[in-house]
């Protein structure tokens, strides 16, 4: 096998299952990749303010794709490589259409995490806990300043609910549909809502062909709905072992948990033949 670009997910994929900690094995494993000239890009749904931290943990990473796929950073090199946004005509639709249905959102913008006082409060009374990161802003609407999102997320809305909601926003805008979590028990998840070409799969793609790099040179890592793109794409793709059905029905290969270091585990089997 030759691989020359390595992208994983961090939530349930990447990092251990308190979101923060990065297996000692996963760095370990991207440390020697690195040294090896392979390529290493961490693809999130998380935008960029929720992963700068991590980054300083892996001082070899050359690409960060955040937001879904919204927006590509060359971090060598300080820039933005990439982005696909929102118009800020469809967010003010968006807004009106969770805001008439009383849902908690929020949005990445510029590389934050925002929300209303609305939305933040929203979210403490159906028990979801706020990031404490999330900027929260008198009025969305004036805070984007005509700018464009890179993503809005509904949280915490039932399966019958999603698709009511997404067949109202698909009349009115052309967006794509995922999600990053979908509770085990209640089905309940969040909606990810973004630009129709802001998805982990078409960046990746972009990324790949900038870089002259074949899509069977490319192992990615994922354990959702919004990493089904890129592990359709990727030559070699694994879906952890923790993953959803999205997820194992789009990779080529299961590997063992996000808590067991299953990243790490894949790529010293099938790198370095260990």
């Amino acid at each position: 096998m030759s691989i020359k670009l390595i992208v994983t997910d961090l939530d349930g994929t990447f990092l251990n299952n308190d979101h923060c900690t990065i297996p000692g094995e996963n760095i370990d494993a991207f440390k020697r990749a690195h040294e090896l000239g392979i390529k290493l890009v961490i693809g999130s749904g998380r935008p960029k303010s929720f992963t700068d931290f991590l980054v300083e943990q892996l001082p070899f990473l050359d690409y960060l794709i955040t937001s879904n796929g919204a927006v590509t950073y060359d971090i060598n090199k300080g820039e933005t490589i990439r982005s696909a946004l929102i118009s800020n005509s469809e967010s003010l639709e968006l807004f009106n259409i969770a805001e008439s249905r009383n849902l908690p959102y929020e949005v990445h913008f510029d590389g934050l995490c925002c929300c209303s006082e609305e939305s933040y409060n929203l979210f403490k009374k159906y028990h979801i806990t706020a990031e404490t990161d999330m900027k929260r802003v008198p009025d969305l609407k004036e805070h984007l300043n005509g700018g464009a999102l890179e993503k809005l997320n509904i949280l915490s809305i039932s399966p019958k609910k999603r698709a009511e909601l997404e067949k109202v926003i698909a009349e009115k805008c052309q967006v794509s549909f995922a999600s990053s979590y979908i509770h085990p028990i209640t089905k309940v998840s969040n909606l990810e809502i973004s630009n129709v070409n802001a998805t982990k799969g078409l960046a990746i793609k972009e990324l790949a062909d900038s870089l002259n790099i074949d899509k069977s040179h490319i192992m990615c890592f994922g354990d959702s709905e919004n990493d089904s793109s890129m592990l359709s794409f990727a030559g070699y793709s694994f879906a952890m072992a923790n993953g959803n059905s999205y997820a194992k029905k789009a990779a080529k290969y299961i590997t063992d948990t996000n808590d067991n270091a299953g990243v790490a585990k894949a790529i010293k089997k099938y790198i370095f033949g260990e």
